[in-house]
């Protein structure tokens, strides 16, 4: 009954908002500086041609740009020490709208902005030229607005400090608005496949499913241990679970955060490492998309494919319900990274990736998938068999939920 009038939810918002989430439809690729002599120079990439707005915000400075809600898909920004930027933060500013904020170390004036739109290879482009002011220029000109994008938010400082959250470059971290976490947040484990779906196997005659559920029940166990979460499993055996009953597991136990665990299998054997993912219209790779095909296609095991129907409402769900959770998705596996990478495990290259992961789907609750190794890699499905090196897996994931969940409540608390 829940699902149904969910869907009836779903139906409706679509009756209503349907032209806005065609308009929506835009990321935020990358994000980079190029310092010149007379200027520095801010290039957003786009997956589209945006209107837009950009203007400075005093006490402290602050450089914004105001864009048509976007999902965020940059990963490491470099800023340059020349010119003043101090951090760089990105959130969303009201329906429909979102906003990147440049923290400026010094008075700053906007010089010029402008979009390029794709052509001759180059994707779509806005341009920001900027550089230093003295106060009595930054106070006679900082309200000037380049662009033409129109919102309902004043330009005051005190919307733009509340509302808007530091990424340093790495997605951003959850925001006021999410839902202040209990007293002991609940997070929800997936030890990936079960049952008659074995998942990949390992050089070793090893299954996935195996592996998943000894690093799920270890995970729990450290967590718990720790006397700050409760820790709930949607699978404690050796059990089949379909991908929309692990998303309805995940809320019906009142997730405060969902990660499914799974080691993946391709046919390049030298390749190895962890990585993380969270959930995207589109694939970040070709080696991605075909990871979630495959991960999606799981409930044909069980006789039943579910995962059309998921598919039918995921970019109402992204572009609707979904925006607030995928950002705090996005932090928190970048998080999951960054502590992996200083726990000594093994990564691949860009390590946050992303794609259409049914089991990803929950709206309301911030969720990843955690790929912990490669069973088609002789020494790393050596490494996930051995419970020592299982432990170091684990250490490195409870120490990046331990980093989330102190932001989320440093920034609940502030």
């Amino acid at each position: 009954m829940q699902r149904f009038f969910f869907h009836i939810f779903i139906f409706l918002t679509v009756l209503v908002c349907a032209p806005a989430v065609q308009a929506q439809n835009l990321s935020v690729n990358d994000l980079r500086f190029g310092v010149h002599a007379d200027k520095t120079r801010m290039v957003i990439e786009l997956s589209r041609v945006s209107s837009f707005r950009a203007f400075m915000l005093s006490d402290p400075v602050r450089l914004v740009v105001d864009l048509e809600s976007f999902d965020w898909r940059v990963n490491t920004i470099t800023q340059p020490t020349s010119a003043g930027i101090s951090s760089v933060r990105n959130g969303l500013l009201e329906p429909g709208i979102s906003r990147i904020v440049v923290d400026m170390q010094n008075p700053t004036l906007i010089q010029n902005a402008f979009l390029l739109p794709a052509a001759q290879g180059q994707p779509n482009r806005l341009v920001v030229d900027f550089g230093p002011a003295s106060a009595q220029d930054f106070a006679q000109r900082f309200k000037t607005i380049h662009g033409s994008l129109k919102t309902n938010a004043p330009t005051t400082q005190a919307q733009t400090r509340s509302n808007i959250n530091t990424a340093s470059g790495s997605g951003a971290p959850p925001t006021p608005s999410y839902k202040p976490p209990r007293a002991k947040p609940v997070i929800v484990l997936d030890p990936g496949h079960g049952g008659q779906d074995p998942g990949a196997v390992g050089a070793n005659r090893m299954f996935e499913k195996n592996i998943t559920l000894a690093t799920a029940r270890e995970l729990k166990k450290q967590l718990e241990a720790s006397g700050r979460y409760t820790v709930k499993l949607t699978r404690n055996s050796d059990k089949f679970i379909r991908l929309s009953h692990r998303v309805k597991k995940a809320r019906d136990m009142g997730g405060d955060l969902f990660i499914s665990i799974h080691a993946d299998s391709i046919d390049k054997p030298n390749v190895r490492g962890a990585s993380v993912y969270t959930l995207s219209n589109t694939a970040s790779d070709a080696q991605t998309a075909r990871l979630a095909a495959r991960e999606n296609k799981a409930d044909l095991i069980g006789g039943v494919d579910l995962t059309h129907e998921d598919e039918q409402v995921a970019d109402i769900l992204i572009d609707l319900a979904m925006r607030d959770t995928m950002n705090q998705s996005k932090f928190f596996a970048n998080t999951l990274v960054d502590h992996l990478k200083k726990g000594g495990v093994r990564t691949l290259p860009n390590p946050h990736r992303y794609a259409g992961f049914a089991v990803l789907k929950a709206p309301d609750i911030p969720s990843v998938l955690a790929e912990i190794g490669f069973m088609s890699n002789k020494t790393e499905v050596a490494n996930l068999s051995s419970p020592a090196y299982r432990k170091k897996i684990v250490k490195a994931l409870q120490r990046g939920i331990d980093a989330y969940f102190a932001r989320v409540q440093k920034n609940n608390s502030g």
